[in-house]
């Protein structure tokens, strides 16, 4: 016997089936878009955390190196006046990670919703 894809083709799903697969793709596709804002901020606190935890260490180093008498007054003002630069430009790139997501958001949200009025014209022009 021979399978003929036109005998067994899929039922055609009711309106409201219809309505909830798209809200199941959408539902999905928000969750992973959200894993993924999560996982850009988790790369980005990590990446500045490395580079916080180095400067930790030369503090350290300059202020135990060596014979030589070093100034640690000078170098713990000098240590803390980055710190304090690096910490307000991760400020920053924060505010832009999220004002950039939330475009992103919006964005995707808007297209859904052209989707789904196209969907429902279409949908009132057949019946």
């Amino acid at each position: 016997m021979i399978w003929n894809s036109e005998e067994f083709r899929a039922p055609e799903l009711l309106p409201f089936a219809q309505t909830g697969q798209k809200l199941m793709r959408a539902t999905a596709a928000m969750q992973a878009y959200s894993a993924r804002a999560l996982l850009r901020y988790q790369i980005e606190s990590l990446s500045f955390l490395k580079r916080r935890f180095e400067d930790d260490l030369k503090l350290l180093e300059k202020l135990t190196a060596g014979d030589e008498f070093v100034d640690a007054f000078d170098v713990f003002a000098n240590f803390v006046q980055k710190a304090t630069s690096d910490y307000a430009n991760e400020a920053g790139k924060f505010a832009s990670i999220g004002a950039r997501l939330a475009s992103e958001t919006a964005g995707q949200v808007r297209k859904e919703a052209e989707t789904t009025m196209n969907d429902m014209a279409a949908a009132t022009l057949a019946t």
